[in-house]
């Protein structure tokens, strides 16, 4: 019988450091694009009632759901996303505020049928943004280009965007008169291209045979601009003309944005969850078989909460774009590590102190070794750098990278240090002015 204490769950993993930091790398430079352009950090809680998930729009299938009862029998959901929880909060606490509101946000969430890297996934991280308050196609425009400007920071150079109109579906199956059983095949066949299927559905229909062509070729109706002149065609209902109207306004605004190259309009393209009722899209970048984020418009959901308004939003799988960028460590600052002689302790804790505030990685020897046993660990660590303090305060710098012994003093060192330092004063140790000594 297997000793389960020595293993994780299936579908969650440790992050080692290297990995660690070159996640945490990510996420800060997302954040720092995200808020560059005006969102808002919020934090909304890691499970919610199970009803904040359950029934009329935003119904996420409860087979996904991590569910367990509170200590009064109610049931309690982890969240399985973040948009829902967003739009709980936004309406219930905020929808007197100015519109349109931005938040940004970063943390884990939890789903049973997440797939990732052939094997199932169920815990991971997101990065992404809400827009609510607002119908318009600039709101649209700006949630994805500021999606495509975040990967292009992470360092992600080859990907794609692809946009989609669920509303220009919607007014195919309004025009096809198909109730929710057909509508559901249908979408199953256009999401398998299989124009078979689809012809079989749509050889029963009484519409203009230039809209059964239409949702005949829809799975391969993929490209630029031209795609949605293809779909324009003659008899086609009111509501999937205003949805290619919607389309074509969006991608002229991120053309605008400078994105152009990396869009493509896909009106085959139908998310799995139901609360999107505008445009959708999925980034894909090469070496990963899964979106590396995906978003889109959901202008029902905050109903649900009782204040309506229009939102879009996209999240980032940061655990794909890790996938894509290769796990290497990040770049950065080598750590350096000190070592004090018998009666430099002192020293050696203020030589610590004033490097680590000016910004560079420095860990202090702790263990009951000599100089040498310091070194062999500084060699199996991947230390870049010794500082060896001595009593009388002099120092020697061994710099195991560029293969150099430099020997000064602990006051010339930091004196390099001092120089830049607006709050550096003359006071003798001990004073109270503020600064560390």
């Amino acid at each position: 019988m297997s000793d389960w204490k020595l293993h994780t769950p299936e579908g969650v993993n440790d992050i080692l450091p290297a990995q660690c930091a070159r996640k945490k790398e990510i996420e800060s430079t997302m954040w720092s694009v995200f808020s560059s352009i005006g969102y808002k950090e919020i934090e909304v809680p890691s499970f919610e009632y199970y009803d904040c998930y359950a029934g009329g729009e935003g119904t996420i299938a409860q087979e996904s759901l991590f569910k367990f009862f509170d200590n009064e029998g109610r049931i309690l959901a982890l969240r399985p996303e973040f948009t829902t929880s967003i739009a709980r909060m936004a309406a219930t606490k905020l929808a007197d505020k100015t519109m349109p509101l931005r938040f940004l946000y970063t943390g884990n969430v939890f789903r049973l049928e997440e797939q990732c890297e052939g094997a199932r996934q169920r815990e991971f991280t997101q990065c992404g943004i809400e827009l609510i308050g607002s119908y318009a196609p600039a709101a649209d425009a700006e949630v994805i280009a500021a999606a495509m400007e975040a990967i292009l920071a992470s360092g992600i150079e080859e990907f794609s965007m692809e946009i989609g109109q669920v509303a220009f579906f919607n007014g195919l199956v309004e025009q096809a008169g198909l109730d929710e059983v057909m509508t559901e095949k249908l979408r199953e066949r256009i999401d398998l291209k299989d124009t078979v299927g689809i012809k079989a559905i749509t050889d029963k229909l009484s519409i203009d045979e230039g809209v059964k062509k239409l949702m005949i070729e829809l799975p391969y109706m993929f490209g630029d601009l031209s795609v949605l002149e293809r779909a324009y065609v003659s008899g086609l209902n009111e509501t999937s003309k205003l949805a290619l109207d919607n389309l074509k306004s969006i991608y002229t605004m991120l053309a605008d944005y400078g994105f152009e190259q990396y869009i493509s309009i896909d009106l085959g393209m139908l998310q799995s969850i139901d609360y999107y009722t505008g445009t959708i899209f999925k980034g894909y970048t090469r070496g990963v078989g899964f979106p590396i984020c995906a978003g889109g418009r959901y202008d029902n959901l905050m109903g649900k909460f009782g204040a309506p308004k229009g939102a879009v939003g996209v999240a980032i799988g940061v655990n794909r774009i890790m996938t894509a960028l290769g796990h290497e460590s990040a770049d950065g600052v080598s750590a350096s590590l000190i070592f004090a002689e018998k009666g430099a302790r002192a020293i050696a804790y203020e030589l610590a102190y004033n490097l680590r505030v000016n910004g560079c990685l420095v860990e202090y020897y702790i263990g009951e070794g000599d100089f040498t046993d310091a070194e062999k660990y500084s060699h199996a660590a991947d230390i870049g750098c010794m500082l060896r303090v001595f009593a009388d305060g002099k120092l020697m710098i061994k710099d195991f990278t560029a293969d150099e012994i430099t020997q000064t003093t602990v006051q010339d060192f930091l004196g390099y240090y001092a120089e830049d330092d607006e709050h550096e004063c003359d006071h003798e140790h001990g004073c109270d002015c503020g600064h560390h000594h």
